[in-house]
């Protein structure tokens, strides 16, 4: 049997392991996060974020205006199609109609002019988009110039 002493260094010993064990500094890895470095992931994120956004937002305006533009283009080519196709022969002068394309209203104005050829008209067909609430059209989005022959004429 051991010694009263040796039993006193043995329990002493097994009395020093927790305390030991409480002063062993703990890793950082098993602490977490401090406010500070939480406040400054959630600053960058959302620096991040709306910058995401605006460049989304910008993205979407500059397809919606690539859209309209492309509308006007078709209506300024149908309108010209179909003057070329028909036996109208227009005057000189401005003439301004509406159309309705994609669910969508459009001012169309029809510029006619005269060329060194009395058989043939130059037009400039303008597009825009139009509000029929307030009657008012907006700003051309496309001009697409064109001719028309005189049906009959001579060449």
């Amino acid at each position: 049997a051991p010694s009263h002493c040796c039993q006193a260094r043995l329990s002493e010993h097994r009395l020093m392991i927790p305390r030991a064990l409480r002063r062993m500094p703990v890793r950082r890895a098993d602490r977490g996060f401090t406010l500070i470095e939480v406040l400054v992931a959630l600053a960058i994120f959302g620096i991040v974020a709306l910058t995401l956004l605006t460049s989304s937002r910008d993205q979407t305006r500059q397809a919606a205006a690539i859209e309209d533009r492309l509308l006007a283009h078709w209506i300024a080519l149908n309108t010209l199609t179909d003057l070329q196709a028909s036996n109208e022969y227009l005057d000189i002068g401005t003439t301004d109609t509406t159309a309705v394309m994609a669910g969508r209203d459009w001012f169309i104005t029809i510029a006619v002019s005269s060329t060194p050829s009395p058989a043939v008209r130059h037009l400039d067909i303008s597009v825009a988009p139009y509000d029929p609430i307030v009657s008012k059209p907006g700003n051309d989005l496309v001009t697409e110039v064109g001719f028309l022959r005189q049906r009959g004429a001579s060449q």
